[in-house]
């Protein structure tokens, strides 16, 4: 397992809630952010970081990656 730091930026919030998440692999923190995006209205963006390595930013409508999605780490 690995941890990562996810910060989601809520439309109704001036911060960022971070959330943390132990994970099997970068390729399932990329799933879970897609999902947790997806699943609100008032989500604009999501950061995932493993460490000091920021793996994505993905924004409603676009995804921005670091690394490829297929990156299993």
């Amino acid at each position: 397992m690995k941890a990562y730091r996810i910060l989601v930026h809520d439309a109704r919030d001036v911060e960022p809630i971070e959330l943390t998440a132990e994970l099997a692999h970068d390729r399932r923190a990329h799933e879970f952010a897609r999902e947790r995006l997806a699943g609100s209205p008032y989500i604009r963006a999501i950061e995932v970081w493993r460490g000091l390595v920021k793996l994505c930013h993905l924004k409603t409508g676009v995804r921005e990656s670091a690394q490829a999605a297929s990156s299993s780490g």
